[in-house]
């Protein structure tokens, strides 16, 4: 990608700085929500057998993120398990992140400047930067390929032993950090063996690097078949087209200014209604850019361009039906590696619109960082975004249990008992009953009902309508997703 060669080179120390910054900002102690609670568990066992015991226990997806499980296991012995050690693992892989962009594009100074800084005030960065999953992880497995990618087809020439480790160590954990990376992982490798000097170096440059590289592929590969032949799979969702949209909305960096999650599940696209101004702000000097550096066709040659366009159309089309025939929830963490395809594209536009010699394209650049750092911020502190409160929520249930009371937990099980609160899905004294429906047999009516996120733990509408029938009071509470209702005093 060949971008308009600067008057001087641009200093990496602001960058660098801001780097640091974001790291410290971005991360937060907020509760864990459902998805990294599940997380947070794997990484209390004491031992490799019992973190594999609660790995192979739960069944489910996470043991198709193998690089991170280990990896935020491993932090925990050091870290600690509190909520924002667990999300400071990371700020080592966004660091590193940084470094692919710094290296990739070290000879385009100014797209580098350019993309280092939408790296640092993009919300998609900030979102999972301070999210206890593998997809930051993943981003810097994707920025290290991309980037090799990229210098690949820039300078094939250049494509020595320093290439060649950071391409086969960006793969690992590309793979290693998610079964979703591999069909990005195949294509890249694919467009790369049609290049001679890909294929030339292999075995000499390459050599050292795909002699320690190629074995862990190798281990991870055998693994996540292994894993596919179990039928590990993540639990069933409806995919649709909605979904498809937020993977844009989410990776173009919307995501702060517009509503929160919650809202966004409950009303999809009705719910940005009110929020159009703000997005506007970051959509027309996105599209300003955009079409600039289509004109340019992306600093590319046609040919190129079609190549880059068939392997990202490629693996995206491939999980978007892969999500409605395996009835998978596909959303933007599922697409993490498309991110530095569009980062790189957004970087490009960005200096397009700066180096225009237009007084209205520099406005409009500076608007277009200005709603990314904006969008960052509401992301990280907005109530609307704020995550899943379960601390808060089964710290109240758990009170409400030690005074003799009686819980249905119409939320995430290990969430709660994460947080130390007493759950069954019998009914047991001393232990909240974990629900997704009336169960057919209870001695008491609950005293409270506790519920997020109605439309996974609720599905059928039961609990709602059991609430209303026998007229239960809200209880207002100020948790992130959580409604909580309490039985009338004269009921029995």
């Amino acid at each position: 990608m060949n971008a308009p060669l600067p008057r001087r080179t641009p200093l990496l120390m602001p960058l660098i700085v801001l780097a640091c910054i974001v790291a410290c900002v971005a991360v937060s102690s907020q509760s864990l929500w459902v998805d990294e609670a599940e997380t947070a568990l794997k990484a209390v066992p004491p031992t490799l057998r019992g973190w594999w015991q609660a790995l192979d226990g739960e069944h489910n997806s996470n043991m198709q993120l193998p690089l991170y499980m280990i990896y935020i296991w491993s932090w925990a012995r050091i870290a600690g398990l509190s909520e924002l050690a667990l999300r400071a693992a990371n700020i080592p892989w966004f660091l590193l992140g940084f470094y692919a962009i710094a290296r990739s594009l070290r000879r385009q100074p100014g797209l580098r400047w350019a993309t280092l800084l939408l790296y640092c005030v993009h919300p998609f960065v900030w979102y999972y930067l301070n999210e206890a999953r593998p997809y930051l992880m993943q981003l810097s497995g994707s920025l290290l390929v991309a980037g090799a990618l990229f210098q690949a087809l820039d300078e094939p020439d250049a494509m020595d032993g320093a290439w060649w480790w950071q391409f086969g160590a960006g793969m690992t954990v590309l793979c290693g950090a998610g079964l979703l990376g591999t069909p990005w992982a195949l294509a890249i490798t694919a467009l790369l063996l049609t290049i001679p000097a890909f294929r030339r170096t292999a075995l000499t440059a390459g050599r050292p690097a795909l002699m320690v590289c190629v074995p862990l592929l190798t281990v991870l590969a055998l693994y996540l078949a292994w894993t596919i032949k179990e039928r590990v799979s993540a639990n069933p969702m409806a995919m649709n087209v909605a979904s498809m949209m937020s993977v844009f909305y989410e990776q173009f960096g919307f995501l702060g200014l517009g509503p929160g999650r919650a809202d966004l599940r409950a009303s999809s696209v009705s719910a940005t209604r009110p929020f159009l101004l703000p997005l506007l702000l970051l959509g027309v000097p996105l599209a300003a850019g955009f079409y600039l550096a289509a004109r340019r066709r992306f600093g590319l040659t046609q040919a190129r361009l079609v190549q880059i366009l068939l392997i990202t159309a490629g693996p995206v089309s491939f999980i978007f039906v892969f999500g409605f025939v395996r009835h998978a929830r596909i959303l933007a963490r599922h697409l993490t590696p498309l991110f530095p395809f569009i980062l790189l594209a957004e970087a490009f536009g960005l200096l397009l619109l700066w180096r225009g010699g237009r007084m209205l394209g520099r406005v409009a650049a500076v608007a277009m960082i200005a709603a990314l750092a904006l969008s960052s911020l509401e992301v990280r502190f907005a109530d609307r975004h704020s995550k899943d409160d379960y601390r808060d929520a089964a710290a109240a249930a758990t009170q409400v249990i030690a005074d003799g009371g009686n819980i249905w937990w119409a939320a995430d099980p290990e969430a709660g008992a994460f947080y130390h609160l007493p759950v069954s899905d019998q009914e047991l004294p001393g232990h909240a009953r974990w629900t997704y429906k009336v169960p057919d047999h209870f001695t008491a009516a609950p005293d409270e009902i506790f519920m997020s996120k109605p439309d996974l733990s609720d599905p059928t509408g039961g609990i709602a309508a059991y609430i209303a029938e026998h007229h239960y009071e809200p209880v207002p509470v100020t948790w992130a997703t959580f409604r909580v209702w309490r039985k009338p005093a004269a009921q029995p």
